[in-house]
């Protein structure tokens, strides 16, 4: 139950979990005050949400607290002194809403991918034995909507409630017509995109069992649903499934741990899976995704044999030519927005930086102005730069805004749009150009990641993939992944059904693994690379990972302090040869012999400064502790935290702690 507490000066809501006959420890009385009221009449949550938030807790190394808050709708309401029945408008309107997306499904549609019937019959199967089973279906959203409602109703049949999640809101709300239209008022959409008061609504609907089935993102994994039959996860592989603030919680391991403790059926599906979901399952799930018979031919346009800083490659420009003759439209896909990613001083060779936050500017040249990607502040591009005075300040590189001026340059009479976030108009001039693109007023689609995003999606008969390299460049583990995920989006909105579509690759690095892949639609062979690098680096999920950072006010205090929480854990555990330099082998004795070459360690990296160095005003530097055992290096973290408390936190320090990171940046 939820309670108000008297806290120092302040009131806070409290959650009493327990009951003890003692008010002391240790035999010493303790001073109590008294809980000021009752923020609920009666406990809100069942056990099993209790014991799985306190999993949480344990886990992901969060306090208590911030996980029973993941169990309930937000921030309580003020407490009444009166209670009141519930009347006809408490409840959420669950009117149909239509699902205008291409990339969403009809559960009613009559054709169905008869390669999945396979799968089907197990899920099925598995319900209809109330056997506790994780199932991996390797297709797209569009595909499943067959099997998902036949799973549903399965589920509701036997008295049970079902539970889906989407990785954004976006994709909630392009899908929930669906959903709505065939539950109706058993049907609750269920995230944190809804108004407050409607998402309270919500969640006293599902708490007091007038939603059997509930269609939600990352947060809908907590919803007090009761007889728990059928958990699915759609685009499992999404990254939008870790949550990013504490308590860092990945709902996907939350959705695994809830359908094991409740006997549920846990389906995760995606058209390419994670590298842990295939590690999980095995490769032979990929071959169901064999090349799709019609599926646009790829050209790989190697840049090496082009001009340094081409930036549309003869190919592609062929390409978007004979795409406007045929009256069709064209997509270019770079995920770099502005003009250029930072300005260079020709004199000093320094970069323009945001004050904040130390890391460069990116150049917006149509407006003339400076924006940081980390915290969006903005400024006026300096006359002088500011380490040196000199007044050669150069665009570095190339993002939308360029491509957008070369095409206007080479293509005159195109009517070309950018599609970006922080744009002049916001969300509507957005939805105004997709709208337009769909109509065909529009001839080539510039876009960032957002294209992916958005509804409707763009499709198109010219897919052009600009400079995909970027996303393999970044210094983190998970930088291929997320690049294979990427493209494998955008390449599909090149129109199957047009016999002349076609995606064009430019590339220097023609032979790296996503590229062979992409090019050759052989997932297999991505699969094999990434997996292959992964293991042979006791990297995920071949190893796991603990991300630690230090930040504060002082940056001499918050470097010392980083230093020293890698010394605490380079001695944690005694060592019979410890290492010199930036990275230490720590025997875990409770460790086996590991799939990650059966090095048995726990291995500290770092400490370095994060990027962004600078955020809200804080300094900020990061270490990462790798092994083969999850829990000792829990435990390592815990007991080395611990020990640096005991210093207390002068100059504003704070330690965040990010357990299975899904990036190291």
């Amino acid at each position: 139950m939820r309670v108000r507490v008297p806290f120092g000066r302040s009131t806070l809501t409290g959650y009493i979990v327990a009951v003890t006959p003692h008010a002391g420890s240790d035999g010493k009385p303790a001073r109590i005050r008294e809980i000021l009221t009752r923020v609920d009449e009666k406990p809100s949550i069942p056990p099993d949400l209790l014991a799985l938030a306190e999993w949480v807790s344990e886990q992901y190394l969060a306090p208590l607290g911030q996980c029973l808050r993941l169990a309930f709708h937000g921030a309580p309401e003020k407490p009444r002194s009166t209670s009141r029945t519930k009347r006809a408008d408490d409840i959420p309107s669950v009117a149909p809403v239509p699902a205008s997306d291409p990339s969403t499904f009809s559960i009613q549609r009559s054709s169905f991918n008869e390669e999945l019937a396979p799968l089907r019959a197990k899920v099925l199967d598995a319900l209809a034995h109330h056997r506790q089973e994780r199932i991996f279906v390797p297709a797209a959203t569009d595909e499943l909507g067959e099997l998902y409602g036949h799973a549903i109703e399965a589920t509701l049949e036997q008295g049970r409630t079902a539970l889906v999640l989407f990785p954004e809101v976006a994709r909630v709300e392009a899908s929930q017509g669906v959903f709505l239209s065939r539950w109706g008022r058993c049907c609750q959409v269920y995230h944190g995109g809804l108004p407050p008061g409607a998402r309270r609504k919500a969640w006293v609907r599902i708490q007091q069992g007038d939603a059997s089935v509930v269609v939600g993102t990352r947060s809908a994994v907590f919803a007090p649903l009761a007889h728990l039959g059928l958990i699915v996860v759609d685009q499992e592989d999404h990254p939008a499934y870790k949550a990013e603030n504490a308590p860092r919680y990945d709902a996907r391991a939350v959705a695994d741990e809830r359908a094991r403790r409740a006997g549920a059926v846990l389906v995760l599906a995606s058209a390419h899976p994670s590298l842990d979901t295939v590690h999980a399952v095995g490769l032979e799930v990929l071959a169901l995704r064999a090349t799709a018979v019609g599926a646009p031919p790829v050209t790989v346009v190697d840049l090496r044999d082009a001009p340094l800083g081409t930036m549309l490659s003869p190919p592609l420009t062929e390409a978007i030519a004979a795409c406007l003759a045929a009256g069709k439209k064209a997509l270019l896909f770079l995920n770099r927005k502005g003009y250029a990613p930072v300005l260079l001083c020709h004199d000093c060779g320094q970069a323009v930086k945001c004050p904040a936050c130390a890391v460069g500017w990116v150049y917006h040249k149509h407006n003339g102005l400076l924006r940081c990607g980390h915290c969006g502040r903005t400024g006026q591009v300096p006359e002088a730069c500011p380490s040196c005075l000199g007044a050669h300040l150069l665009p570095s590189g190339f993002g939308t805004e360029a491509v957008e001026e070369a095409l206007k340059v080479r293509f005159p009479e195109a009517r070309v749009a950018r599609l970006e976030r922080d744009r002049s108009g916001g969300d509507r001039a957005n939805s105004a150009i997709l709208t337009l693109l769909q109509a065909g007023e529009l001839n080539i689609l510039i876009g960032t990641q957002l294209v992916i995003t958005r509804s409707p999606r763009p499709v198109v008969s010219l897919v052009g993939l600009v400079h995909p390299d970027a996303a393999l460049n970044l210094p983190d583990f998970r930088a291929a992944e997320r690049a294979y995920h990427t493209l494998r989006e955008v390449m599909a909105l090149a129109d199957f059904k047009d016999s002349t579509a076609r995606i064009v690759m430019q590339t220097y690095v023609p032979h790296h693994h996503v590229i062979r892949a992409l090019a050759e639609r052989d997932p297999r062979f991505f699969y094999d690379n990434e997996l292959a690098a992964r293991k042979a680096l006791g990297y995920p999920p071949f190893g796991q990972l603990i991300g630690l950072r230090v930040s504060g006010i002082k940056e001499e205090r918050v470097e010392t302090a980083a230093k020293r929480w890698a010394e605490l854990l380079r001695s944690h555990i005694p060592s019979p040869s410890r290492g010199h330099g930036e990275q230490s082998h720590i025997p875990s004795p409770s460790m086996g012999e590991g799939e990650g070459g059966g090095d048995s360690t726990i291995n500290v990296l770092g400490p370095i400064p994060a990027v962004p160095f600078r955020a809200h005003g804080r300094v900020r530097w990061q270490l990462v502790v790798k092994g083969t055992d999850g829990t000792a290096l829990r435990q390592a973290v815990q007991s080395t935290l611990a020990e640096l408390d005991k210093a207390g936190r002068a100059g504003g320090l704070r330690y965040d702690i990010d357990v299975d990171p899904q990036s190291l940046l």
